[in-house]
């Protein structure tokens, strides 16, 4: 769970925000900005709101009581009873009349969230609002949440240490004639040993030629001797996600499989030489291209991104991509994940470290070994 003293501190840092902004208040309904500033690991599916005034009072609105909160005031909304209908949209009320509630009289603009904004939010009817038109913070708080703190860094480091007990675990037992969703089993089980709990499991699953064309969930084709098996994944654990990709063989590697591999292995060489603060996605990502395109046997083959930043989101800024002027900045978690894909190789090999951006460059947290086999 993230650290509260680090919530205070990110809340700090909102308000400063506010003030450049000249907002007299801030209601964040996104779970993850919740989290973010709150520290309060509630129901994701369930309206929620962190609220904020310039003068540093802030209120947690939710359904139940966290196990831990960062906020001066803690209101709870009824949501799910016996005694009358509700769905979201009564629950959405019931969470605009808690904050207008507790921030009575408010002048001057609000910043919300559009995106996830309930109609009684958006609305600014409440009272909350105050006058003027509210402004979206959306992009603000994405720009906000690149750089990472150390409690955003343990979160990390634990989804890395409970994926990379899922990639022991089915790396020791793959065999011709499983399937896919096998594989996904093993991965799965492995993944809820290691936590302790259930883990939301999204990632790609696609292996042998079916990784040429890309990614996706398990199927039940069996897998054959020589198969290259693209374990992508990206499962978010107590609010925090990594995003790494291994690929392992069935059986024994070929000659060409183990040379593409080689050559993929370098693709991070190439990366960490230039992934530093300052330098921009867009010369990270013509930097691995050009050392997978100089591979002739499959070139052209890598046609997807280089990589991308994560933490409570998969997909986060910076991305690593030939249309991306985002420069990388200290603190940043960042994926990279060349690959070469092709018949000859029986589908593809992918291999994806997570990067911590550094004052001089970048050092993986995953460890997991990348070899085939």
């Amino acid at each position: 769970m993230l650290n509260l003293a680090n919530c205070r501190e990110r809340q700090h840092r909102l308000l400063r925000l506010m003030e450049e902004q000249r907002l007299d208040v801030a209601v964040l309904s996104n779970p993850k900005s919740v989290y973010y500033f709150s520290g309060a690991l509630v129901d994701p599916a369930l309206p929620q709101a962190f609220g904020i005034a310039s003068s540093g009072r802030s209120l947690l609105v939710a359904n139940a009581q966290p196990e831990q909160v960062a906020a001066d005031q803690m209101d709870l909304y009824t949501g799910y009873t016996l005694e009358r209908p509700f769905n979201r949209v009564t629950m959405h009320a019931e969470l605009a009349a808690a904050v207008a509630r507790r921030f009575p009289g408010v002048s001057g603009r609000a910043g919300l969230e559009f995106d996830s904004a309930g109609a009684g939010l958006a609305a600014g009817d409440t009272g909350f609002a105050g006058r003027g038109t509210p402004v979206d913070v959306s992009l603000w708080l994405c720009e906000m949440r690149r750089r990472k703190d150390p409690d955003e860094i343990a979160a990390i480091r634990d989804a890395i240490r409970i994926t990379e007990a899922a990639y022991a675990a089915v790396k020791a037992r793959l065999a011709p004639g499983m399937t896919e969703c096998d594989a996904y089993n093993i991965v799965s089980a492995a993944m809820v040993d290691a936590a302790g709990t259930s883990v939301l499991l999204r990632g790609d699953f696609a292996c042998g030629p079916r990784a040429i064309g890309g990614g996706g969930p398990p199927t039940t084709r069996p897998l054959a001797s020589g198969d290259l098996c693209v374990f992508d994944l990206f499962p978010t654990h107590e609010g925090y996600l990594c995003d790494l990709c291994r690929t392992f063989v069935v059986g024994t590697p070929s000659a060409a499989q183990r040379d593409a591999w080689a050559h993929v292995m370098e693709a991070h060489t190439v990366a960490r030489r230039v992934m530093r603060p300052g330098v921009t996605g867009r010369e990270i990502y013509q930097a691995v291209k050009d050392h997978l395109e100089a591979y002739p046997k499959f070139r052209g083959s890598f046609n997807h991104h280089a990589g991308h930043g994560l933490g409570m989101d998969g997909w986060e800024y910076p991305w690593l991509t030939p249309g991306s002027g985002q420069a990388l900045q200290e603190g940043e978690v960042v994926a990279c994940e060349p690959g070469l894909y092709g018949e000859e190789l029986q589908g593809g090999i992918r291999l994806e470290h997570n990067y911590l951006v550094g004052a001089g460059g970048v050092a993986p947290l995953d460890t997991f070994p990348m070899e085939l086999d």
